[in-house]
């Protein structure tokens, strides 16, 4: 995908990753379920997506793409929803109005114009710039459950959360970049010295 992986983007993933841990489990509270087992596979058939997205949105406009991309996924939740949970559309139909409210700002807010936004950030910053990002997931989760359900906050998810910011600032390139132009701008100063003495 021509994305160069330069050791500050090696370090900031890897920074990134420490902050995901830290959060997920720095209490010594690790566990894996089924639903985390499922989370996992999201997240890596999410990072195999992220590539062919790239090389779709080369010819293919980013709002096609994603429109696209969310017709055949939702035909695919609907089958899998209907073999995993058959009688979910039971219990949907006698849900009170403020769970269709939920579904109706999740589908429009969070879902459509979240992935139009992501497919277009991968369109422009490619990929593995943009697959950085996803290390913020759970720093907001974390935010929003503290916020809204009133959850505690640790002190090793503060360091995660510290961990996260750091790497995703070395492991989208933005620090290798303003370490660059400080190397140029210093260069250019002494050259303008030397050349003015």
């Amino acid at each position: 995908m021509h994305d160069r992986l330069t050791k500050w983007r090696i370090l900031g993933i890897g920074l990134a990753f420490i902050g995901v841990v830290l959060i997920q489990g720095g209490g010594g509270q690790w566990s894996l379920d089924r639903g985390e087992f499922y989370i996992f596979l999201c997240m890596l058939a999410q990072a195999i997506s992220f590539i062919y997205i790239k090389k779709a949105t080369a010819s293919l406009d980013s709002k096609q793409m994603t429109s696209m991309m969310l017709l055949i996924g939702s035909v695919g939740l609907l089958l899998i929803s209907l073999i995993m949970e058959p009688t979910g559309t039971k219990e949907l139909v006698g849900a009170p109005l403020f769970i269709y409210v939920l579904f109706l700002i999740s589908s429009i807010v969070a879902t459509a114009l979240g992935h139009f936004l992501f497919n277009a950030a991968i369109q422009r910053i490619g990929a593995g710039q943009t697959a950085v990002f996803n290390n913020f997931v759970p720093f907001f989760g974390l935010c929003f459950s503290a916020i809204f359900l009133k959850e505690q906050l640790h002190w090793y998810q503060m360091f995660g959360f510290v961990f996260i910011v750091i790497g995703v600032l070395f492991g989208t390139g933005y620090m290798e970049r303003a370490l660059h132009n400080f190397k140029s701008r210093v260069h250019n100063e002494k050259k303008q010295i030397d050349t003015s003495a």
